[in-house]
């Protein structure tokens, strides 16, 4: 399982200087009008800082069996959703090598390792890669922004089609269900996930339906999880909060509550997560094409 190999392939979180500061970019409302919901790491510091809590809990960028392939040279990468190129930026830098692609749904314009190429592409349309095209393709933090109609029919048919035989996929996610949560945790859970439903994500169905992706598509795959706890990680807790404070005006109209109320309540989860000692799973999947 994942824990056989992540000791293997733990790459460095050091901030890559080729990220180019120009590329912090506000893409807040382009990301929404594109998706229909909000980026959280709409700069270049949130995203790499949210990659370093992501390194951390795992204690590697990848799980999958891949750590040769990148040594020996001309891999073929590709991360769904790149964003500013973070993940991408730190495997380039860790294997020189091989070779890197992001993807994402807004044009970015930073200055990137020779060995990282970052394109526009929309991943529910066909992406312009010929089949059997990657090696490994990473995935992060996208499921819960699409439908999961999408997911199925759309993202994961889609990059099979341009894996190459025996290459692997891997995607990490946040579980959108928070353990032990408070009273006003809770409620405002309940909101967030009735405005999911009604853009199609099954948040109450998360996990089941990213394993129903990897077995519908005869994916031999292995899974992963980590219990975090917000008052182990204040990045994580300030996250949540500003989260919540974006998607504000979307979720009200699901609950009877004024936006006092709600800022209220916001206010009184925030002191939840650590009473509660509350917490979530990060999980991953990740698997081989036959």
């Amino acid at each position: 399982m994942g824990n056989d190999v992540s000791k293997k392939n733990t790459a460095t979180s050091d901030k890559d200087p080729n990220l180019d500061k120009s590329g912090e970019i506000k893409f807040q409302e382009y990301i929404k009008a594109n998706t229909g919901f909000p980026s959280i790491d709409s700069n270049l510091d949130k995203e790499y800082h949210h990659n370093v809590i992501i390194l951390k809990a795992w204690g590697s960028n990848f799980f999958s069996p891949i750590e040769s392939t990148l040594k020996d040279g001309d891999a073929k990468v590709l991360d769904i959703g790149c964003g500013f190129g973070t993940w991408v930026c730190d495997m380039a830098k860790t294997y020189p090598l091989s070779h890197f692609t992001g993807i994402d749904i807004v044009n970015r314009k930073d200055v990137m390792p020779s060995n990282v190429c970052i394109e526009q592409a929309d991943v529910l349309k066909e992406l312009q890669y010929l089949d059997c095209s990657f090696d490994y393709i990473h995935i992060k933090d996208i499921l819960w922004s699409i439908s999961s109609k999408d997911a199925q029919t759309k993202l994961f048919p889609e990059l099979l089609r341009i894996l190459k035989p025996g290459g692997w996929i891997e995607n990490v996610e946040f579980d959108m269900k928070v353990i032990n949560p408070g009273p006003n945790t809770k409620f405002l859970a309940d909101a967030l996930f009735s405005f999911l439903r009604n853009k199609g994500v099954c948040s109450e169905d998360f996990y089941k339906n990213a394993v129903k992706l990897f077995k519908d598509n005869n994916l031999e795959y292995q899974f992963d999880e980590r219990i975090l706890y917000f008052t182990d990680h204040d990045e994580i807790k300030q996250k949540f909060i500003t989260f919540f404070e974006v998607v504000k005006s979307m979720i009200l109209e699901y609950t009877s509550i004024s936006y006092k109320k709600y800022d209220e309540m916001l206010d009184k989860s925030s002191v939840e997560l650590d009473e509660y000692n509350t917490s979530f799973r990060l999980i991953r999947h990740f698997g081989k094409k036959l």
